[in-house]
Protein backbone atom coordinates (compact mmCIF):
# COMPACT_ATOMS: atom_id res chain seq x y z
CA UNK A 1 0.00 0.00 0.00
CA UNK A 2 2.88 2.11 1.09
CA UNK A 3 4.84 1.65 -2.24
CA UNK A 4 1.39 2.45 -4.36
CA UNK A 5 0.84 5.81 -2.51
CA UNK A 6 4.86 6.85 -3.42
CA UNK A 7 3.56 6.21 -7.62
CA UNK A 8 1.08 8.38 -7.02
CA UNK A 9 2.62 11.47 -5.97
CA UNK A 10 3.29 14.30 -7.99
CA UNK A 11 6.76 15.24 -9.33
CA UNK A 12 9.24 15.79 -6.74
CA UNK A 13 9.72 18.80 -5.38
CA UNK A 14 12.72 20.35 -3.23
CA UNK A 15 12.84 23.26 -0.67
CA UNK A 16 15.78 25.03 -0.08
CA UNK A 17 16.51 23.58 3.17
CA UNK A 18 16.15 20.08 2.17
CA UNK A 19 18.32 21.04 -1.04
CA UNK A 20 20.81 22.39 1.68
CA UNK A 21 20.64 18.92 3.78
CA UNK A 22 21.14 16.74 1.01
CA UNK A 23 24.22 18.49 0.39
CA UNK A 24 25.15 18.53 3.56
CA UNK A 25 24.16 14.71 4.39
CA UNK A 26 25.84 13.80 0.70
CA UNK A 27 29.23 15.59 1.66
CA UNK A 28 29.14 14.12 5.38
CA UNK A 29 28.94 10.25 3.50
CA UNK A 30 31.98 11.44 1.33
CA UNK A 31 33.85 12.83 3.93
CA UNK A 32 33.18 9.45 6.42
CA UNK A 33 35.16 7.46 3.65
CA UNK A 34 37.66 9.71 3.37
CA UNK A 35 38.43 9.70 6.83
CA UNK A 36 38.26 5.90 7.20
CA UNK A 37 40.92 5.98 4.45
CA UNK A 38 43.31 8.02 6.00
CA UNK A 39 43.07 5.77 9.12
CA UNK A 40 43.79 2.95 7.16
CA UNK A 41 46.20 4.77 5.49
CA UNK A 42 48.20 5.46 9.10
CA UNK A 43 47.81 2.04 10.52
CA UNK A 44 48.91 0.51 7.11
CA UNK A 45 51.58 3.30 6.49
CA UNK A 46 54.28 0.53 8.38
CA UNK A 47 53.83 -2.21 5.90
CA UNK A 48 53.43 0.53 2.88
CA UNK A 49 56.30 2.43 3.47
CA UNK A 50 59.05 0.09 2.63
CA UNK A 51 57.24 -1.49 -0.08
CA UNK A 52 56.81 2.24 -1.17
CA UNK A 53 60.71 2.17 -1.18
CA UNK A 54 61.05 -0.71 -2.89
CA UNK A 55 59.61 -0.33 -5.89
CA UNK A 56 61.27 0.72 -9.34
CA UNK A 57 60.51 1.49 -12.25
CA UNK A 58 59.65 -2.28 -13.66
CA UNK A 59 58.85 -3.89 -10.25
CA UNK A 60 55.85 -3.17 -7.93
CA UNK A 61 55.05 -5.73 -5.28
CA UNK A 62 51.54 -7.07 -5.33
CA UNK A 63 51.71 -6.82 -1.88
CA UNK A 64 51.17 -3.31 -2.49
CA UNK A 65 48.15 -3.44 -5.28
CA UNK A 66 46.06 -5.68 -3.11
CA UNK A 67 46.67 -3.34 0.33
CA UNK A 68 45.80 -0.08 -1.81
CA UNK A 69 42.60 -2.33 -3.17
CA UNK A 70 41.74 -2.71 -0.24
CA UNK A 71 41.93 0.71 1.40
CA UNK A 72 39.58 2.15 -1.51
CA UNK A 73 36.81 -0.88 -1.23
CA UNK A 74 36.63 -0.01 2.53
CA UNK A 75 36.29 3.85 2.05
CA UNK A 76 34.32 3.62 -0.81
CA UNK A 77 31.92 1.23 0.37
CA UNK A 78 31.61 2.88 3.52
CA UNK A 79 31.05 6.91 1.99
CA UNK A 80 28.87 4.99 -0.70
CA UNK A 81 26.28 3.63 2.36
CA UNK A 82 26.45 6.46 4.63
CA UNK A 83 25.90 9.08 1.96
CA UNK A 84 22.92 7.05 0.28
CA UNK A 85 21.54 6.24 4.11
CA UNK A 86 21.72 10.01 5.08
CA UNK A 87 20.20 10.96 1.34
CA UNK A 88 17.28 9.00 2.24
CA UNK A 89 17.12 10.56 5.69
CA UNK A 90 16.46 13.97 3.97
CA UNK A 91 12.92 12.79 2.25
CA UNK A 92 11.61 10.12 3.83
CA UNK A 93 8.44 10.19 1.85
CA UNK A 94 10.16 10.27 -1.66
CA UNK A 95 12.63 6.90 -0.31
CA UNK A 96 11.15 3.83 0.55
CA UNK A 97 12.71 0.37 0.99
CA UNK A 98 16.43 2.04 1.89
CA UNK A 99 17.45 -1.17 3.35
CA UNK A 100 16.72 -3.12 -0.05
CA UNK A 101 19.05 -0.40 -1.59
CA UNK A 102 21.41 -0.46 1.15
CA UNK A 103 21.69 -4.57 0.74
CA UNK A 104 22.32 -3.68 -2.95
CA UNK A 105 24.41 -1.24 -2.98
CA UNK A 106 27.01 -3.59 -0.65
CA UNK A 107 26.46 -6.32 -3.26
CA UNK A 108 27.31 -4.06 -6.34
CA UNK A 109 30.21 -3.03 -4.02
CA UNK A 110 31.98 -6.69 -3.58
CA UNK A 111 31.30 -7.28 -7.32
CA UNK A 112 32.99 -3.66 -8.56
CA UNK A 113 36.22 -4.89 -6.16
CA UNK A 114 36.47 -7.90 -7.94
CA UNK A 115 35.99 -6.09 -11.06
CA UNK A 116 38.42 -3.66 -10.53
CA UNK A 117 41.18 -6.14 -9.63
CA UNK A 118 42.69 -6.82 -12.88
CA UNK A 119 42.53 -3.15 -13.95
CA UNK A 120 44.74 -2.66 -10.67
CA UNK A 121 47.37 -5.21 -11.35
CA UNK A 122 47.68 -3.81 -15.24
CA UNK A 123 47.89 -0.26 -14.43
CA UNK A 124 50.47 -0.89 -11.96
CA UNK A 125 52.36 -3.42 -14.10
CA UNK A 126 52.47 -0.37 -16.69
CA UNK A 127 53.46 2.75 -14.28
CA UNK A 128 52.05 3.28 -10.83
CA UNK A 129 51.07 6.68 -11.53
CA UNK A 130 48.54 5.31 -13.87
CA UNK A 131 47.09 3.19 -10.80
CA UNK A 132 45.66 7.05 -9.94
CA UNK A 133 43.45 6.56 -12.69
CA UNK A 134 42.16 3.24 -11.90
CA UNK A 135 41.19 4.63 -7.88
CA UNK A 136 39.53 7.53 -9.81
CA UNK A 137 37.61 5.22 -12.03
CA UNK A 138 37.00 2.87 -8.84
CA UNK A 139 35.45 5.92 -6.53
CA UNK A 140 33.48 7.02 -9.19
CA UNK A 141 31.81 4.38 -10.83
CA UNK A 142 30.39 2.79 -7.45
CA UNK A 143 29.59 6.11 -6.24
CA UNK A 144 27.52 6.09 -9.30
CA UNK A 145 26.01 3.03 -8.78
CA UNK A 146 25.02 3.48 -5.29
CA UNK A 147 23.41 7.00 -6.04
CA UNK A 148 21.94 4.84 -9.12
CA UNK A 149 20.35 2.35 -7.05
CA UNK A 150 19.06 4.44 -4.30
CA UNK A 151 17.37 5.99 -6.78
CA UNK A 152 15.68 2.69 -8.91
CA UNK A 153 14.97 0.90 -5.63
CA UNK A 154 13.50 3.37 -3.36
CA UNK A 155 11.98 5.81 -6.14
CA UNK A 156 11.33 3.80 -9.13
CA UNK A 157 8.56 6.45 -9.97
CA UNK A 158 11.43 8.93 -11.00
CA UNK A 159 14.57 6.39 -11.52
CA UNK A 160 14.77 8.95 -14.78
CA UNK A 161 14.93 11.99 -12.78
CA UNK A 162 17.86 10.31 -10.64
CA UNK A 163 19.67 9.22 -13.57
CA UNK A 164 19.88 12.32 -15.16
CA UNK A 165 21.14 13.83 -11.70
CA UNK A 166 23.59 11.53 -11.14
CA UNK A 167 24.63 11.91 -14.61
CA UNK A 168 25.29 15.24 -14.63
CA UNK A 169 27.09 15.43 -10.93
CA UNK A 170 29.62 12.82 -12.47
CA UNK A 171 30.97 14.75 -15.45
CA UNK A 172 31.12 17.47 -12.68
CA UNK A 173 32.92 15.85 -10.37
CA UNK A 174 35.38 14.26 -12.95
CA UNK A 175 35.66 18.16 -14.22
CA UNK A 176 36.46 19.19 -10.40
CA UNK A 177 39.27 16.15 -9.85
CA UNK A 178 40.88 16.44 -12.89
CA UNK A 179 40.80 20.27 -12.84
CA UNK A 180 42.57 19.96 -9.24
CA UNK A 181 44.71 17.26 -10.44
CA UNK A 182 46.72 20.18 -12.61
CA UNK A 183 47.06 21.68 -9.69
CA UNK A 184 47.81 19.76 -6.59
CA UNK A 185 51.52 18.11 -7.07
CA UNK A 186 50.54 15.74 -4.13
CA UNK A 187 48.35 12.30 -5.76
CA UNK A 188 47.77 11.54 -1.95
CA UNK A 189 45.51 14.71 -1.74
CA UNK A 190 43.37 14.06 -4.36
CA UNK A 191 43.11 10.53 -2.82
CA UNK A 192 41.68 11.82 -0.07
CA UNK A 193 39.37 14.04 -1.31
CA UNK A 194 37.99 11.93 -4.31
CA UNK A 195 34.62 10.90 -2.42
CA UNK A 196 33.95 14.11 -0.49
CA UNK A 197 34.14 15.81 -4.19
CA UNK A 198 32.06 13.09 -6.18
CA UNK A 199 29.02 12.94 -3.54
CA UNK A 200 29.32 16.45 -3.12
CA UNK A 201 28.27 16.94 -6.80
CA UNK A 202 25.83 13.88 -6.48
CA UNK A 203 23.96 15.96 -3.74
CA UNK A 204 24.55 19.15 -5.50
CA UNK A 205 23.52 18.14 -9.43
CA UNK A 206 20.98 15.65 -8.59
CA UNK A 207 18.87 18.46 -6.49
CA UNK A 208 19.57 21.08 -8.96
CA UNK A 209 18.26 18.55 -11.62
CA UNK A 210 15.38 17.68 -9.59
CA UNK A 211 14.05 21.69 -8.71
CA UNK A 212 14.14 21.98 -12.32
CA UNK A 213 12.53 19.07 -13.58
CA UNK A 214 9.89 19.98 -10.92
CA UNK A 215 9.49 22.94 -11.94
CA UNK A 216 9.24 21.94 -16.00
CA UNK A 217 6.68 19.18 -14.88
CA UNK A 218 4.28 21.47 -13.26
CA UNK A 219 4.48 24.15 -15.74
CA UNK A 220 3.85 22.56 -18.44
CA UNK A 221 1.18 19.61 -16.26
CA UNK A 222 3.47 16.91 -17.89
CA UNK A 223 5.37 14.44 -15.91
CA UNK A 224 7.71 13.71 -18.77
CA UNK A 225 10.18 11.29 -17.00
CA UNK A 226 7.91 9.78 -15.10
CA UNK A 227 8.51 6.20 -15.70
CA UNK A 228 4.46 5.72 -16.24
CA UNK A 229 4.57 7.80 -18.79
CA UNK A 230 4.36 6.31 -22.44
CA UNK A 231 5.46 7.84 -25.52
CA UNK A 232 5.14 7.07 -29.31
CA UNK A 233 4.16 3.54 -30.58
CA UNK A 234 4.08 2.49 -26.73
CA UNK A 235 1.47 4.30 -25.97
CA UNK A 236 -0.77 3.02 -28.56
CA UNK A 237 0.62 -0.55 -27.51
CA UNK A 238 -0.46 0.18 -23.77
CA UNK A 239 -4.50 0.88 -24.97
CA UNK A 240 -4.57 -2.37 -27.46
CA UNK A 241 -3.17 -4.08 -24.44
CA UNK A 242 -5.78 -2.55 -21.94
CA UNK A 243 -8.65 -3.28 -24.21
CA UNK A 244 -7.21 -6.99 -24.73
CA UNK A 245 -7.36 -7.62 -21.01
CA UNK A 246 -11.09 -6.63 -20.78
CA UNK A 247 -12.87 -9.13 -19.82
CA UNK A 248 -15.02 -11.53 -22.25
CA UNK A 249 -18.77 -11.97 -21.81
CA UNK A 250 -18.84 -16.10 -21.58
CA UNK A 251 -20.76 -17.80 -24.15
CA UNK A 252 -24.01 -19.51 -22.88
CA UNK A 253 -26.20 -22.02 -24.35
CA UNK A 254 -29.90 -20.93 -25.14
CA UNK A 255 -31.46 -22.74 -22.14
CA UNK A 256 -28.67 -21.64 -19.87
CA UNK A 257 -29.05 -17.76 -21.08
CA UNK A 258 -32.85 -18.29 -20.36
CA UNK A 259 -32.53 -19.54 -17.10
CA UNK A 260 -30.11 -16.74 -15.79
CA UNK A 261 -32.71 -13.79 -17.15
Amino acid sequence: MEDNENLDQGPPQISFATFLLKILASIGGGVFGAVILIVIFLVSSSVLAPLTESQTETYISPIFVFLLMVMIFLSTTAGNLLSTFLLSLTERQRYKRVSSAIYQIFIVSIIMFILMVPVYFITASIDISIVAYAIGLHVILTAQLSALILEIVSNYKYALVGLYGVTFSILVSAAIIFGLSGIIASPQILLFIALPIVWGSIGFMQSIVTMIYSWFARTYDKDFLATSTVYGKDYGQEVEEEQEEAPKAQDEKGADFLRHN
